[in-house]
């Protein structure tokens, strides 16, 4: 999976890759690290990055993380490179119906909307956890929710059909 991090004034790459169960190889900006996560509370990860091991305390909404470590902050937001293709759209682009689908596997934690309810832009629909972290999947344009093909609990598959909205 691609993503792209925006630190501040800067833009990095960054490709996850699942290596085991617990254990990803994070390419960022084209250099390789391996990666095992394991979470130890609800906001706290232990993570083993290349031999080392740190502590992490992460929070979410949406697209935006506030990472700390070893009393370090960074604040930053995170879009895969898919969800930013759709999102830099023109208007005239997000007219119609759009299915969401989800970008890797994982489980649906809550389901934000209900069929029928009119949306935003970039209006929560769903929280998905994914890779040991719970992600806000957003409506890529306005419109009204049409179905939502998915329960809290259940486990769903990369490219699998959440939701569409129209």
């Amino acid at each position: 999976m691609a993503y792209l991090a925006e630190l501040g004034e800067q833009t990095h790459r960054i490709d996850v890759h699942a290596a085991g169960e617990s254990t990803f190889t994070v390419e960022i900006d084209g250099v390789p690290r391996t990666v095992d996560s394991r979470r130890l509370g609800e906001t706290t990860y232990s993570l083993l990055i290349d031999g080392r091991s740190v502590v992490a305390e992460v929070s979410a909404s949406g697209e935006q993380y506030t990472v700390s470590i070893a009393g370090e902050i960074f604040r930053f937001s995170l879009l895969d490179e898919r969800r930013r293709q759709v999102t830099l759209g023109t208007p005239e682009e997000e007219k119609g119906r759009r299915e969401i689908r989800a970008l890797m596997p994982g489980k649906i934690v809550e389901v934000l909307v209900q069929v029928g309810d009119q949306v935003e832009r970039d209006q929560g629909l769903l929280i998905v956890e994914a890779m040991k972290m719970e992600n806000e999947i957003k409506s890529p344009a306005q419109g009204e929710v049409k179905e939502i093909r998915v329960r809290p609990g259940q486990t769903v598959e990369s490219g699998q059909v959440l939701a569409v909205v129209e």
